[in-house]
Protein backbone atom coordinates (compact mmCIF):
# COMPACT_ATOMS: atom_id res chain seq x y z
CA UNK A 1 0.00 0.00 0.00
CA UNK A 2 1.49 3.10 -1.10
CA UNK A 3 0.75 6.43 0.39
CA UNK A 4 2.15 10.17 1.22
CA UNK A 5 2.09 12.71 3.42
CA UNK A 6 2.57 16.42 2.22
CA UNK A 7 2.91 19.44 4.53
CA UNK A 8 1.37 22.52 2.73
CA UNK A 9 1.65 25.35 4.82
CA UNK A 10 2.17 23.58 8.15
CA UNK A 11 -0.89 21.47 7.56
CA UNK A 12 -0.25 17.59 7.00
CA UNK A 13 -2.40 16.11 4.34
CA UNK A 14 -2.38 12.09 3.50
CA UNK A 15 -2.80 10.54 0.68
CA UNK A 16 -3.49 6.82 -0.21
CA UNK A 17 -5.63 4.79 -2.42
CA UNK A 18 -7.59 1.55 -0.73
CA UNK A 19 -6.21 -1.66 -2.59
CA UNK A 20 -9.46 -3.52 -2.56
CA UNK A 21 -11.34 -0.24 -3.57
CA UNK A 22 -13.05 -1.97 -6.50
CA UNK A 23 -14.90 -4.16 -4.17
CA UNK A 24 -15.83 -2.25 -1.53
CA UNK A 25 -16.81 -0.17 -3.98
CA UNK A 26 -19.11 -1.75 -5.96
CA UNK A 27 -21.13 -3.01 -2.84
CA UNK A 28 -21.12 0.47 -1.61
CA UNK A 29 -23.05 1.96 -4.86
CA UNK A 30 -25.90 -0.42 -4.03
CA UNK A 31 -26.81 1.20 -1.04
CA UNK A 32 -26.68 4.37 -1.82
CA UNK A 33 -30.01 5.89 -3.58
CA UNK A 34 -29.26 7.65 -6.59
CA UNK A 35 -32.93 8.64 -6.76
CA UNK A 36 -32.44 12.44 -5.52
CA UNK A 37 -34.69 14.99 -5.72
CA UNK A 38 -33.75 16.98 -9.01
CA UNK A 39 -32.13 20.58 -7.99
CA UNK A 40 -30.96 23.80 -9.70
CA UNK A 41 -28.54 24.63 -6.75
CA UNK A 42 -25.14 24.76 -7.39
CA UNK A 43 -24.83 22.78 -4.19
CA UNK A 44 -23.73 19.19 -3.95
CA UNK A 45 -26.58 17.47 -1.80
CA UNK A 46 -26.01 14.82 0.99
CA UNK A 47 -27.64 11.47 0.12
CA UNK A 48 -30.06 9.13 1.58
CA UNK A 49 -28.43 5.68 2.35
CA UNK A 50 -30.63 2.51 2.41
CA UNK A 51 -29.30 1.04 5.57
CA UNK A 52 -29.82 -2.80 7.59
CA UNK A 53 -31.74 -0.83 10.28
CA UNK A 54 -35.22 -0.08 9.28
CA UNK A 55 -36.86 3.21 9.97
CA UNK A 56 -34.04 4.76 11.13
CA UNK A 57 -32.72 8.44 9.62
CA UNK A 58 -29.56 8.52 7.83
CA UNK A 59 -27.61 11.42 7.14
CA UNK A 60 -24.21 11.18 9.28
CA UNK A 61 -23.64 7.44 11.52
CA UNK A 62 -22.59 5.69 7.80
CA UNK A 63 -19.53 4.72 10.84
CA UNK A 64 -22.71 2.67 12.03
CA UNK A 65 -23.77 0.78 9.67
CA UNK A 66 -22.35 -2.84 9.71
CA UNK A 67 -22.63 -2.40 5.64
CA UNK A 68 -19.67 -0.27 5.77
CA UNK A 69 -17.71 -1.90 8.04
CA UNK A 70 -15.27 -3.45 4.97
CA UNK A 71 -14.54 0.05 4.07
CA UNK A 72 -14.74 1.65 7.34
CA UNK A 73 -12.08 -0.86 8.69
CA UNK A 74 -9.91 0.00 6.27
CA UNK A 75 -10.13 3.95 6.92
CA UNK A 76 -9.47 2.99 10.38
CA UNK A 77 -5.91 1.66 9.38
CA UNK A 78 -5.32 4.58 7.75
CA UNK A 79 -5.88 7.05 10.32
CA UNK A 80 -3.86 5.26 12.65
CA UNK A 81 -0.90 4.81 9.99
CA UNK A 82 -1.47 8.50 10.11
CA UNK A 83 -1.28 9.66 13.66
CA UNK A 84 1.63 6.37 13.73
CA UNK A 85 3.59 8.86 10.87
CA UNK A 86 2.85 11.75 13.38
CA UNK A 87 4.34 9.77 16.57
CA UNK A 88 0.75 10.67 18.44
CA UNK A 89 1.21 8.22 21.63
CA UNK A 90 -1.80 6.08 21.29
CA UNK A 91 -1.37 4.69 24.41
CA UNK A 92 -3.20 7.85 26.19
CA UNK A 93 -5.20 8.77 23.40
CA UNK A 94 -9.13 7.30 22.14
CA UNK A 95 -9.64 7.80 18.33
CA UNK A 96 -12.87 8.40 17.29
CA UNK A 97 -14.71 8.76 14.41
CA UNK A 98 -17.58 11.15 15.28
CA UNK A 99 -19.81 11.06 11.88
CA UNK A 100 -19.45 10.21 8.38
CA UNK A 101 -22.07 10.88 5.51
CA UNK A 102 -21.98 10.70 1.65
CA UNK A 103 -21.94 13.01 -1.15
CA UNK A 104 -23.49 12.86 -4.41
CA UNK A 105 -22.42 15.96 -6.99
CA UNK A 106 -23.65 15.81 -9.59
CA UNK A 107 -23.31 17.70 -13.02
CA UNK A 108 -22.51 21.88 -12.48
CA UNK A 109 -22.54 21.03 -8.97
CA UNK A 110 -19.45 21.72 -6.22
CA UNK A 111 -19.11 21.94 -2.50
CA UNK A 112 -18.04 25.22 -1.36
CA UNK A 113 -15.25 26.37 1.30
CA UNK A 114 -15.74 25.08 4.48
CA UNK A 115 -14.01 24.02 7.55
CA UNK A 116 -14.75 20.96 10.03
CA UNK A 117 -14.91 22.92 13.42
CA UNK A 118 -16.57 19.99 15.67
CA UNK A 119 -12.93 17.32 15.11
CA UNK A 120 -9.51 17.21 14.82
CA UNK A 121 -9.06 15.47 11.78
CA UNK A 122 -10.99 14.88 8.59
CA UNK A 123 -11.51 12.66 5.67
CA UNK A 124 -12.82 12.14 2.15
CA UNK A 125 -13.05 8.58 0.17
CA UNK A 126 -13.85 8.76 -3.43
CA UNK A 127 -16.63 5.37 -4.52
CA UNK A 128 -16.65 7.45 -8.26
CA UNK A 129 -14.84 9.84 -9.00
CA UNK A 130 -12.32 9.87 -11.97
CA UNK A 131 -11.12 13.63 -11.21
CA UNK A 132 -14.79 14.95 -11.47
CA UNK A 133 -14.41 17.92 -9.04
CA UNK A 134 -10.98 17.91 -7.76
CA UNK A 135 -10.70 19.04 -3.61
CA UNK A 136 -8.74 22.11 -3.12
CA UNK A 137 -7.25 22.63 0.20
CA UNK A 138 -6.19 26.89 0.81
CA UNK A 139 -4.72 28.56 3.82
CA UNK A 140 -6.69 30.75 5.81
CA UNK A 141 -5.62 34.42 5.60
CA UNK A 142 -7.27 34.59 8.99
CA UNK A 143 -4.66 32.73 11.08
CA UNK A 144 -1.88 34.20 9.73
CA UNK A 145 0.34 35.31 12.49
CA UNK A 146 3.80 37.03 13.41
CA UNK A 147 5.71 36.19 9.67
CA UNK A 148 5.47 38.81 6.96
CA UNK A 149 3.50 37.05 3.92
CA UNK A 150 4.09 39.16 0.38
CA UNK A 151 0.65 40.34 -1.22
CA UNK A 152 0.49 38.87 -4.15
CA UNK A 153 2.70 35.42 -5.83
CA UNK A 154 4.69 37.79 -7.90
CA UNK A 155 7.00 38.35 -4.85
CA UNK A 156 8.40 34.62 -4.28
CA UNK A 157 11.40 33.35 -6.38
CA UNK A 158 10.35 29.58 -6.15
CA UNK A 159 7.24 27.43 -5.16
CA UNK A 160 7.18 25.21 -2.29
CA UNK A 161 5.37 24.18 0.47
CA UNK A 162 5.62 27.25 3.02
CA UNK A 163 4.96 29.70 0.67
CA UNK A 164 1.99 27.86 -1.31
CA UNK A 165 -1.28 29.47 -0.36
CA UNK A 166 -3.83 26.40 -2.30
CA UNK A 167 -3.28 23.12 -3.29
CA UNK A 168 -5.53 20.99 -5.63
CA UNK A 169 -5.87 17.11 -5.47
CA UNK A 170 -7.98 15.43 -8.09
CA UNK A 171 -10.66 13.05 -7.12
CA UNK A 172 -9.66 9.49 -7.96
CA UNK A 173 -11.71 6.56 -7.53
CA UNK A 174 -10.67 4.52 -4.38
CA UNK A 175 -8.38 7.34 -2.89
CA UNK A 176 -8.20 8.69 0.64
CA UNK A 177 -7.44 12.02 2.03
CA UNK A 178 -6.69 12.24 5.52
CA UNK A 179 -6.76 16.41 6.43
CA UNK A 180 -6.76 18.59 9.36
CA UNK A 181 -10.50 19.62 10.39
CA UNK A 182 -9.32 23.22 10.49
CA UNK A 183 -7.80 23.17 6.69
CA UNK A 184 -10.23 25.29 4.74
CA UNK A 185 -11.20 23.10 1.45
CA UNK A 186 -13.59 23.22 -1.29
CA UNK A 187 -14.50 21.08 -4.24
CA UNK A 188 -14.19 22.19 -7.86
CA UNK A 189 -17.88 22.02 -10.16
CA UNK A 190 -18.61 18.55 -11.33
CA UNK A 191 -18.08 19.11 -15.59
CA UNK A 192 -18.78 15.66 -16.28
CA UNK A 193 -22.32 13.80 -16.75
CA UNK A 194 -21.19 11.11 -14.36
CA UNK A 195 -21.85 11.86 -10.89
CA UNK A 196 -18.98 12.74 -8.55
CA UNK A 197 -19.95 9.84 -5.10
CA UNK A 198 -17.57 10.60 -1.83
CA UNK A 199 -17.97 9.50 1.86
CA UNK A 200 -16.52 11.75 4.71
CA UNK A 201 -15.66 11.74 8.07
CA UNK A 202 -14.92 13.50 11.16
CA UNK A 203 -11.78 12.15 13.94
CA UNK A 204 -11.68 13.18 17.46
CA UNK A 205 -9.14 12.18 19.93
CA UNK A 206 -9.95 12.52 23.59
CA UNK A 207 -7.60 10.93 26.57
CA UNK A 208 -8.34 7.08 27.44
CA UNK A 209 -9.80 7.20 30.79
CA UNK A 210 -7.86 7.84 34.03
CA UNK A 211 -5.25 9.49 31.42
CA UNK A 212 -5.25 13.23 32.70
CA UNK A 213 -4.12 16.27 31.08
CA UNK A 214 -5.17 20.35 30.69
CA UNK A 215 -5.09 20.42 27.03
CA UNK A 216 -6.44 17.55 25.82
CA UNK A 217 -10.30 16.04 26.03
CA UNK A 218 -11.06 14.10 28.34
CA UNK A 219 -12.12 11.08 27.88
CA UNK A 220 -16.20 11.02 27.32
CA UNK A 221 -16.68 8.42 30.65
CA UNK A 222 -16.17 11.34 32.90
CA UNK A 223 -18.53 13.83 30.77
CA UNK A 224 -21.63 14.93 32.97
CA UNK A 225 -25.16 15.41 30.50
CA UNK A 226 -26.76 18.72 31.64
CA UNK A 227 -29.94 18.47 29.51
Amino acid sequence: MKYEINKWFGHPIFITKLDDHETINNDIKLLINKDIKPTNSQFAATTDIKRDIPLQAITDDLHLNNQFKPLFKEIKSKIVLFLNEHHYDLSVFDVHITKAWATFSNKGQHIASHKHTASHFSLVYYVQANQQGDITFEEDQWQKTGMYIPPNNDYYTKWSEINFSSIKYPSETGGLIIFPSNLLHYTQENVTDEPRISISADVLLTMKPGVKSEHCLPSPETWSKVC
